[in-house]
């Protein structure tokens, strides 16, 4: 399962920039441009801000489950 989330973060990191999904995720900036470097890796990420990104990309339609 985590695998499909990963991967579910991963397309939105792609298809959206990373001012749009902080804005909309709720995240800082930072944060997410941390983890679309590769600066900060999603296995060690907090769970809210897994979340957060998930549900987010869900309801943008990148849901690959």
């Amino acid at each position: 399962m985590f695998n499909e989330i990963d991967q579910t973060i991963l397309k939105l990191f792609k298809e959206e920039s990373g001012y749009s999904v902080s804005k909309q995720a709720g995240l800082s900036y930072q944060t997410v441009q941390d983890l679309r470097n590769g600066k900060s890796s999603l296995e060690k990420a907090r769970y809210e801000t897994i979340k957060s990104l998930y549900e987010y990309a869900k309801k943008q339609g990148y849901n690959i489950l």
